[in-house]
């Protein structure tokens, strides 16, 4: 198998171990109350009043990190994440949360973040050391031999758990037109997504959904989405062309301005919860287009799902840039490892059809 079918292998089995901790942590009612830790004024998103930091953040980005580094030493270094590892308990100790060589190493570290909580400890470092085979995997997860990428020459975005807020305090809602969720826990998703460092270029995602289907036992089960884009090669998980439904998704917090020109010009309007799972709603052609004007999305945010769009021929681009340039190519994201500012400071946009991209763009520059 070649370097880069089994680093999809890879990403897609420790996605998998990522939402096993996200559902061990969410339905354990003793975990759930002990992990919630709001985050610091430094941390926060300026957008929103409360953001939050689990420690199933913290333990799954540090697990995918672990992982990864394991299977390819060369990207151990760079495989970068939303928060940093240190947690503080209710005791007021700070502990460096790290996935250590063996079972026993990483529970004891976690009994200490968990106020001495063995069992609980013990409970999520089995899932840490748990082997998740490809079979485990829910979704398409053939994966291709012959995916030729060079390790060393790349970089990792991860976001472990993107949509945080819904995951600790939300209520399920759906959009009964389009079947698209506005909140609840279907809009967490796990993004990795893997980039070229010479170029910027997003060239594969995984999104793994941990909270895809609600079974009668009201146990969670997930699915999983990839997409490979490098080198003229195009390869996914996704099937089938994408419908044309005149659906935009948005934020709640988007101009009424833009929602005006996109109601007055037949679009269908969604505010759902979660960069991530509205990237998502894209790639899965349940809408036909993602606007955000405003700079509160991040390269861990928009990373894995750029290279899962290109491998369909569509894409994640600077909203500001779009509006100016003559082509879409002119504003694609890029993803450099020098760049300290992770802010898409540009808004974005993110499509399938480069003609309803086209046809957005004259109605957001009409008069």
């Amino acid at each position: 198998m070649s370097e880069g079918s089994r680093l999809l292998e890879c990403l897609l089995k420790v996605s998998e171990k990522a939402a096993n901790i996200a559902r061990v942590c969410r339905q354990n009612r003793q975990l759930f109350k002990l992990l919630v830790q709001e985050k610091s004024d430094e941390e926060k998103n300026p957008r929103f009043v409360q953001d939050f930091k689990t420690l199933a953040d913290v333990l799954i980005q540090e697990t995918i990190k672990h992982d990864v580094g394991t299977e390819f030493p060369d990207l151990a270094e760079h495989v970068t994440g939303e928060e940093n590892n240190t947690f503080s308990n209710t005791l007021g100790e700070s502990v460096t949360v790290k996935v250590c060589s063996n079972f026993d190493d990483t529970a004891n570290l976690l009994e200490k973040v968990l106020n001495n909580d063995s069992e609980v400890a013990n409970l999520l470092a089995v899932e840490v050391h748990r082997e998740i085979q490809l079979s485990d995997v829910p979704g398409n997860n053939h994966v291709p031999d012959n995916l030729k990428l060079t390790t060393d020459a790349l970089g990792i975005w991860i976001d472990p758990i993107d949509s945080t807020a819904e995951y600790i305090h939300g209520v399920e809602k759906v959009d009964e037109v389009t079947g698209v969720h506005l909140s609840g826990l279907r809009c967490v998703t796990v993004l990795i997504g893997v980039f070229e460092k010479t170029t910027g270029r997003p060239v594969l995602g995984v999104i793994n959904q941990p909270f895809h289907n609600n079974t009668c036992d009201s146990e969670w089960l997930g699915l999983t989405y990839w997409g490979f884009n490098y080198n003229g090669v195009r390869l996914s998980s996704i099937s089938g062309p994408e419908p044309s439904r005149n659906v935009a998704v948005l934020s709640s917090s988007e101009s009424t301005g833009i929602k005006s020109k996109l109601s007055e010009n037949g679009f269908t309007l969604v505010e759902a919860a979660g960069a991530g799972y509205k990237l998502l709603t894209v790639i899965l052609g349940q809408s036909d287009i993602y606007i955000l004007s405003k700079d509160s999305t991040f390269k861990w945010d928009t990373c894995a799902a750029q290279a899962i769009l290109g491998s369909l021929e569509g894409g994640v681009i600077d909203f500001r840039n779009f509006l100016k340039t003559d082509s879409s190519n002119d504003s694609n994201l890029i993803y450099l490892p020098a760049d300290n500012d992770s802010c898409n400071r540009g808004g974005i946009v993110a499509y399938r059809n480069i003609e309803i991209l086209e046809s957005i763009k004259k109605i957001l520059l009409s008069h």
